[in-house]
């Protein structure tokens, strides 16, 4: 019996060249189509759906695209949709891999076995996964499905004791999760390494507003930023070096 390889993920986007995916670094954004989740403020819904015939871009002309500008690139992100969805997705970790370049995975932590086998194998230099709520009934809301807690939990837990570069992103949600439930959040990720607040889509609630939540909350983790704002930090180790007043 002839064993038919797995197919490697659906590429549905490419960006060659991007300095704000991966902060610090020039990066390639791949973005694979399909995902579990429905969340109402997602910025990429045309890459939720999972429908055959949607179009994909050839993965050879991906890598070719990585490939050639490889001496420009630190590193690669791949994101989704939800990258842990797909078979192949080991594979093509392993043919990134192969070009000597940093790989990031953006993920929603709904697969933990599976995130465990990659951060397992070595293919992976960092880990971006979203917390989109404290682990209540809000989380499903905010997601726009029903979520597995105990699978989202397993994730934080997964990375909070993985010794690799890890950050969490925590996006505000109008009505669902505000203020006080993102304070919530970054109390849980307790000891994370970085940690990154991120207003809604619309610009919600202002930068005032989530940098005041950020300053509240910071010192329970290293590292704690507000999107597109690098440079500030109000985490402990920023606050040990008296980088925020």
């Amino acid at each position: 019996m002839v064993m038919r390889p797995t197919p490697l993920p659906p590429i549905r986007g490419l960006d060659p060249m991007s300095l704000t995916a991966w902060e610090g670094r020039v990066a390639a954004v791949i973005s694979l189509q399909g995902c579990n989740f429905d969340c109402p403020a997602c910025p990429v819904p045309h890459l939720v759906s999972v429908k055959p015939g949607l179009g994909s871009i050839p993965v050879e002309n991906v890598l070719e695209a990585v490939y050639s500008r490889r001496r420009w690139l630190d590193a690669v992100v791949l994101r989704g949709g939800e990258p842990t969805l797909h078979e192949g997705l080991p594979e093509l970790l392993r043919l990134l891999g192969e070009f000597e370049l940093r790989v990031r995975l953006r993920t929603n932590g709904s697969n933990p076995e599976v995130l465990a086998q990659l951060i397992g194998s070595g293919e992976l230099t960092s880990v971006s996964m979203s917390v989109r709520g404290p682990l209540d009934p809000a989380y499903s809301v905010a997601s726009g499905t029903k979520v597995k807690l105990a699978a989202i939990y397993e994730s934080v837990e997964l990375l909070l004791a993985s010794p690799g570069e890890h950050e969490f992103r925590v996006p505000w949600l109008a009505g669902v999760v505000e203020a006080e439930q993102m304070e919530s959040v970054v109390r849980m990720l307790s000891g994370a390494r970085r940690v990154v607040l991120e207003p809604s889509p619309d610009g919600t609630p202002g930068v005032r507003e989530i940098r005041r939540v950020a300053r509240s909350v910071g010192n329970f983790v290293e590292s704690c930023i507000v999107a597109g704002r690098p440079s500030e930090d109000f985490g402990s180790a920023a606050r040990t070096r008296k980088v925020v007043s």
